[in-house]
């Protein structure tokens, strides 16, 4: 099997940054009441086929292990919704989705905040593990907080589709070259793929996409007997969350949506985005290091000659012949992971730097250790979490491949190439591996106006790698009812970056229902 990772993203986008920030722009508006103006029903699904899973009860269960064995506390409990496979048709039969829930510590609590990390293939379930990182204090005193495993992911009817050996041999095959491979070979292999899912899934793996994930969320909102649907969501759960406002603007709350994801943007654009998003982190890393790292990897006269010994080493892996203690080998692309992974945070760049010293002379574990964990592998050589495959699976569901052309594809990859120079020879031919996938994708939201009756709130991070500022911006001008709140940094997403101007803004709105002024700017420094 070819390569097929060079898509819109290499990395799950639920991954968080940490950055020291600081406030400017005060003074604050409402945005309305806790409970919204919902349904009178908070159970009506507006279709008598769905109102049966509407109305479901729920047993709840001790929640066990998160999927990288770490214990979930014993505070949180778990429970199935069933929700149908598809919603053209809920008589085609029936799939679960996992939740989790931690009840509020205060004695009046607002009501129920939905959460979720990122991805696609990010576990709300996992995520309850740390809602000590995730929220504040003050939130989880007013909230009851619910995780979700979307539909397909994990404990939510998982699906299944690599053993564990033809995963690690997946991983080990070089990145796409259109000089030694035609793109008909990548289609093959990502329909070579996306048939194993098939044969060892549920029939979910055909319905994954981000309409049938957010109308999942309304169902857990009725069956938890919710008014509004309360949200916070990272990266790619932005998207959830817009979904859900689209279709459900009378059932929508207080919104909080960070790292903001631009729905409407084809794979190219995306791509080139991202690529040169994380090209920027990447000098900065290599400014920073130089300029107050002691023994730093990348020492040198300028950032370019920094950039340039990075890049040398991803051509020497390229070339293949590299191998990691347990006998892997190392391709283009875990190495790329490996500085991506790290690239999140600028809390990472210390791991970064020693990856890179270790990488310079001839030892690469932490940087396959890196890609290791974007694969959810763990040390014994076991894949913990199906990431990977779900990411794909919704990714392609989500995309309009066939429009792109071959063409069009070799004049992406020339021009990342040439704005990314680092990242961008690795992602140009993205569109082709679900041009290949066997399931057809979903008809697209062309508009996502949500005529809310409260405003939702957009964070961006003016220097965010995967989910660019640029983005946040837009997405609060398509949903027409929202307020954008900038946080100057870098690094993905702005909540729990240690910014207490940005935790300030949004526990006021959650909490409080007020928005920060127009044109709020919490400042690095």
């Amino acid at each position: 099997m070819k390569n097929t990772r060079s898509r819109r993203a290499l990395v799950v986008l639920g991954t968080l940054a940490l950055a020291l920030t600081g406030c400017s722009g005060g003074g604050s508006s409402t945005s309305g009441n806790a409970s919204g103006s919902a349904d009178p029903d908070v159970t009506a699904s507006g279709d008598p086929a769905l109102q049966g899973y509407y109305t479901q009860s729920l047993d709840w269960t001790g929640c066990g292990k998160t999927t990288g064995g770490q214990d979930l506390p014993e505070t949180v409990q778990c429970a199935k919704v069933t929700v149908p496979v598809d919603y053209a048709d809920p008589s085609a039969g029936d799939t679960h989705v996992e939740i989790a829930r931690l009840k509020a510590s205060g004695s009046s609590p607002e009501g129920t905040l939905f959460l979720n990390p990122g991805g696609p293939g990010g576990s709300g379930v996992d995520m309850m593990a740390s809602t000590d990182y995730f929220t504040s204090q003050q939130t989880r005193k007013a909230y009851d907080l619910v995780g979700f495993d979307p539909r397909g992911v994990d404990r939510s009817d998982g699906i299944r589709c690599l053993s564990d050996r033809e995963q690690d041999e997946w991983r080990q095959e070089p990145a796409f070259d259109p000089a030694k491979q035609s793109l008909e070979e990548v289609r093959a292999s990502s329909r070579k793929i996306g048939e194993k899912c098939h044969e060892k899934s549920s029939a979910v793996v055909s319905h994954m996409d981000t309409q049938s994930v957010a109308r999942d969320l309304d169902v857990i909102r009725a069956v938890l007997q919710q008014p509004v649907t309360h949200y916070l969501g990272f990266s790619y759960g932005t998207e959830i969350g817009a979904t859900y406002a689209h279709l459900f603007p009378r059932r929508t709350g207080r919104m909080v949506l960070d790292g903001a994801v631009d729905p409407t943007l084809g794979e190219r654009a995306a791509t080139l985005a991202q690529a040169e998003g994380f090209e920027d982190n990447l000098r900065h890393f290599v400014a920073d290091c130089q300029a107050n790292t002691r023994g730093c990897a990348v020492a040198g006269s300028s950032v370019d000659e920094g950039m340039t010994a990075i890049q040398d080493m991803l051509r020497k892996v390229a070339q293949g012949h590299v191998t990691v203690s347990d006998g892997r080998t190392l391709t283009a692309t875990n190495a790329l992971e490996g500085i991506l992974v790290p690239l999140y945070s600028t809390t990472g760049y210390a791991q970064l730097n020693s990856a890179l010293k270790e990488a310079f002379d001839g030892h690469y574990d932490t940087l396959m250790g890196f890609s290791d964990s974007n694969h959810g592998r763990d040390s014994s050589g076991k894949y913990t979490s199906n990431v990977s495959m779900a990411f794909t699976a919704v990714t392609c569901l989500d995309a309009d491949p066939a429009r792109v052309s071959d063409a069009q594809m070799k004049e992406a990859a020339q021009q990342m190439t040439e704005k990314a120079p680092t990242f961008g020879p690795y992602l140009g031919y993205g569109a082709a591996s679900c041009q290949g996938w066997p399931d057809r994708p979903v008809e697209r939201i062309a508009d996502y106006h949500a005529d809310l009756d409260t405003s939702a709130l957009v964070v961006g991070t003016t220097h965010d790698p995967a989910t660019p500022y640029a983005w946040a911006k837009s997405l609060t001008g398509q949903l027409g009812d929202a307020r954008l709140l900038t946080h100057e940094g870098y690094g993905h997403t702005a909540y729990t970056s240690g910014s207490t101007c940005v935790a300030r803004a949004v526990d006021d709105y959650l909490q409080k229902g007020t928005l920060p002024d127009d044109g709020t700017v919490c400042d690095a420094g």
